[in-house]
């Protein structure tokens, strides 16, 4: 009921009700360009298992950080996953998973210039390649 604008959360297991602003939650979604967008970019392909709509799956575009949780509408925001693995993440409340999270954790921590986190997403990529898993998302060592 939280999620639905209800309840507001006060602290952790506790939830308050206000009559006056029961269920007025307004929260963004992408606009139609954004969602053009973050498909383009992601390659037309879950970002999870790899699936396109020729697979006979359907393509959302979704908030990585949830709206609820106070997740922003905006492209870094978002990414493409199918239908079968966008409700997997919402039923484990997972944010992003898999080779995608490295990379991007990669990123963040090449800017915050922490090289023993650029140290670790570097080998567990390099795991990623050499097991050839999740293929779809392309990154590359640049160790070699």
């Amino acid at each position: 009921m939280h999620q639905e604008g209800w309840l507001i959360k006060v602290k952790k297991g506790v939830y308050r009700y206000e009559p006056e602003s029961a269920g007025k939650v307004e929260l963004e979604d992408f606009t139609p360009e954004q969602k053009r967008l973050i498909l383009e970019r992601d390659g037309y392909r879950c970002v999870i298992c790899g699936k396109r709509p020729e697979d006979g799956v359907e393509l959302h575009v979704d908030h990585i950080k949830p709206r609820h949780l106070g997740g922003r509408s905006e492209i870094e925001n978002g990414q493409t996953l199918c239908s079968q693995c966008n409700f997997r993440k919402k039923i484990y409340r997972q944010t992003e998973t898999g080779k995608r999270m490295f990379i991007r954790l990669l990123e963040l921590a090449k800017k915050e210039g922490d090289q023993k986190m650029v140290d670790f997403c570097q080998e567990i990529l390099a795991v990623y390649q050499k097991h050839a898993i999740n293929d779809h998302v392309s990154w590359s060592d640049s160790r070699k």
